[in-house]
């Protein structure tokens, strides 16, 4: 209940619950002509006052209270049914006695199921020793309904499962006096008939570069209690492209909000009325011709055609396995994409308070990704990882949490909050990984949130075990059509690097051999290919496994609707180089598959070890990556400390050594480099590259500055020379890079004589980069 003093009628006396007879909705529902319905009233004491009484009536009976002393006090009067849609209006009459005050007025309330409150004020005064009859409008046109603390514009949905529906009487003097509530009656509307009307059609722009957002906003009939459900609704564009391409686009169902970030959190509230969206992204320049289109259960429409012009591409298009090499990714415009970047599953991880609880970290919301993205453009990095769960971006889940709605009805709030996470990267230049399943939904191993799954069947949904969700028909109905609507809403864009199905899909089930089911491996290959199927953008499609590439099931890997394959890069124990042979191990692992691979997650042990240990096991991974065939770095979990302890900077230094490499040649493959050391004693180094006959690129690296342990700070490292065996004569360019700021220390020419190419290396501290190339 809210405090009355939010509200301008703040003297408020009580409230009454109204509630419609479920079976006299349905049968009310097959009538021509707008049917009454009787309702339901109940009231309780709310105040400390115990002089307020309410007796509950059942049905249309009247309701008789005592108010006073110390008029006006509250009540509250409970809802014995959420049966709401449809309702037209409501009337009710009021009695007072004959010496009751002169001005007692009505206010109508709704709180919706978002806890949204609207008001409507009636009016006049009520007149002593009459029956005031008071009617209000629930229909979704209705005047008079004011939102407080919000913005959002009535609708229909107000009605689909409602948390209070009532009325307040309240007056400016104290005083003691009854009242009487009788005739209380709910309007059925008649079924809505009519066929659907597209109407107020704004396109965003006439002219739009090549993929980028063309959207088009438009309303429809405000009558459907799921717009989500296409069996209900749907909604198609088509799209004539110059070249004679045709294709099509699902539209969506959208809420504008308002974000507010304080010191203390976020508040994001809803703006204006909801509306229907179609995004697209034109592909080549010229002119484009589109067409709207909407089917439900009373007929369809169409509208247009309309028309907008597509100017040259100012990005290289969507990403894509290269054709070049298939260990590798590249833009639809051939140019090569190096992934750089770490993983920010949501704004806020819980185990950094576990695990570095050396300050206390305020729980923050999506406009976080704002700063992390500025952060990631500043110092190269190109690739994050996000994921619809539950606490974050999720779009459903159980209506115990906020802004849920149990399945099928999706998080509208959410979705808004991925639009600006994936409109941020757009803006920086980051492509996102997005996680559609995290393993917790349908798992009872670790982190499990299956008991808050709205689809299982002690919650009243339709799956006995989580297992089912990969057989069950309408489970798969159901996850067509969350991507589906993923597919509208975000499938236009570049910035979405991939749909990834699941994050540790090895801990779904009841079971570690659940995801080694013959039928998880058919229901990856029917999912992939439902998204190819609606995807106009083809993005890549993947699914992950926990741990490190041991547990990858092959059979998952192997199918061709997955385009690359994404796994964990975790290890126990203290050796920090370990991420390095794991790297290797990892790429001859997945390379067999002719598909890329890339550790979306990584980072010491999974449950963490200390900041040096991290900072180095970081350094080395990113490093490493770059002379190992992964498809890119792996993907830092711990974000928290990227940004508390400015790890930033490694990212940077990784940046500028690779920019301009393009490593997709099928004959740059992994080589170990010969070292030489004129020291005494001779100093332990270790080399990596990747080498064809013409080039390489690779990292040497000291094993003993990789440790826990703080040691005096070493001398440089000297006299180390790097040979290379199979050479081909002539003269090579070598760069040495140094990792800390990523600059170049030395470039010199070295000719390659009987098959051997000698390099000395500069002087260097615990590690130094390279690269070779052969004059032309």
């Amino acid at each position: 209940m809210r405090r009355p003093g939010k509200y301008p009628f703040a003297k408020t006396v009580f409230s009454m619950a109204l509630a419609i007879v479920a079976a006299a909705v349905a049968a009310a529902a097959e009538q021509d002509d707008i049917r009454s319905l009787p309702v339901q009233l109940s009231a309780e004491p709310m105040t400390a006052s115990t002089s307020n009484v309410g007796q509950a009536s059942s049905g249309p009976a009247p309701l008789d209270l005592a108010l006073g002393p110390g008029f006006p006090a509250e009540c509250h009067f409970s809802l014995s049914t959420s049966t709401w849609f449809n309702v037209k209006k409501l009337e009710w009459a009021v009695i007072l006695p004959a010496n009751a005050p002169t001005n007692v007025q009505v206010l109508a309330f709704l709180k919706d199921w978002d806890y949204l409150w609207y008001q409507q004020l009636l009016p006049g005064y009520l007149r002593p020793g009459a029956a005031n009859a008071c009617r209000v409008n629930l229909s979704p046109d209705a005047p008079g309904w004011i939102p407080r603390e919000h913005e959002a514009a009535w609708n229909a949905r107000v009605l689909v499962a409602p948390k209070d529906v009532g009325i307040r009487l309240f007056a400016d003097a104290p005083g003691a006096t009854t009242c009487r509530i009788e005739n209380a009656q709910a309007f059925l509307a008649p079924p809505d008939s009519s066929p659907p009307l597209i109407g107020h059609v704004i396109p965003n722009t006439a002219n739009v570069p090549c993929y980028s957002r063309f959207e088009v906003t438009f309303d429809l009939p405000d009558r459907y209690p799921n717009p989500f459900d296409p069996d209900e609704v749907s909604v198609e564009a088509t799209f004539a492209a110059p070249d004679g391409t045709i294709k099509r686009v699902d539209g969506f169902f959208s809420q504008s909000y308002h974000r507010q970030v304080r010191p203390t959190g976020e508040r994001t509230v809803p703006q204006g009325p909801a509306h229907w969206k179609v995004r697209y992204a034109p592909t080549v320049p010229g002119a484009y011709r589109y067409f709207l289109a909407v089917r439900d259960r009373t007929g369809s429409a169409s509208w247009g055609p309309a028309t907008f012009r597509a100017t040259p591409a100012s990005n290289p298009g969507y990403l894509r396995v290269s054709r070049k090499d298939p260990r590798y990714f590249e833009f639809e415009d051939g140019t090569p994409f190096n992934p750089i970047g770490h993983n920010i599953r949501s704004p806020s991880d819980d185990r950094m308070n576990a695990q570095f609880a050396w300050s206390h970290r305020w729980t923050e919301g999506t406009a976080a990704y704002a700063r992390y993205f500025h952060q990631m453009e500043r110092h190269g990095e190109n690739i994050a990882e996000v994921w619809q769960s539950p606490w974050a971006l999720g779009l459903e889940w159980s209506d115990k949490w906020p802004g849920y709605h149990n399945a099928g009805q999706y998080n509208l709030r959410n979705a808004w909050e991925m639009d600006q996470v994936v409109e941020g990267a757009e803006r920086r230049g980051i492509r996102l990984n997005v996680v559609i399943h995290n393993h917790g939904k349908f798992g009872c191993q670790v982190d499990s949130e299956w008991q808050a799954n709205p689809l299982n069947k002690a919650l009243g949904g339709f799956l006995e075990s989580p297992n089912d969700y990969f057989t069950d028909p309408r489970a798969l109905k159901s996850f067509r059509n969350l991507v589906r609507y993923d597919i509208a809403r975000w499938g236009y864009s570049t910035s979405v690097f991939a749909w990834e199905l699941w994050s540790e899909l090895n801990l779904t089930g009841t079971s570690g051999a659940n995801y080694r089911r013959q039928e998880v491996v058919d229901w990856h290959r029917v999912a992939s290919t439902a998204i190819k199927d609606m995807d106009f953008g083809r993005h890549l499609v993947s699914t992950h496994t926990s741990g490190d590439y041991t547990t990858q099931n092959t059979n998952i890997i192997a199918l061709a609707e997955l385009d690359y394959a994404a796994v964990d890069a975790y290890y126990m124990g203290n050796n920090q180089l370990q991420i390095v042979s794991l790297l290797g191990e990892t790429a001859r692992f997945n390379n067999t598959f002719g598909k890329p691979v890339l550790p979306t997650e990584f980072g010491g042990a999974w449950n963490a070890q200390g900041v040096s240990h991290l900072e180095n096991c970081l350094h080395a991974g990113l490093w490493a990556s770059t002379s190992i065939p992964v498809a890119g770095t792996p993907l830092f979990w711990w974000w928290g400390l990227i940004e508390e302890e400015n790890l930033y900077p490694e990212y940077l230094a990784l940046s500028r050594f690779m920019k301009g490499e393009d490593r997709r040649d099928p004959a740059l493959v992994s080589y170990s480099p010969a070292l030489s050391s004129t020291s005494t004693p001779p100093t332990q180094v270790q080399a990596q590259c990747l080498r064809s006959p013409g080039r390489a690129i690779g990292w040497i690296y000291v094993p003993d500055e990789f440790t826990d342990t703080p040691v005096a700070e070493s001398p440089p490292v000297t006299g180390v020379s790097l040979s290379f065996g199979d050479a081909t004569n002539g003269t090579f360019k070598t760069e040495f890079w140094e990792t800390v700021r990523g600059t170049v220390v030395r470039r010199e020419e070295t000719a390659a004589a009987n098959g051997l190419l000698t390099v000395p290396v500069p002087p260097f501290k615990r590690d130094i980069a390279f690269k070779v190339r052969r004059n032309n």
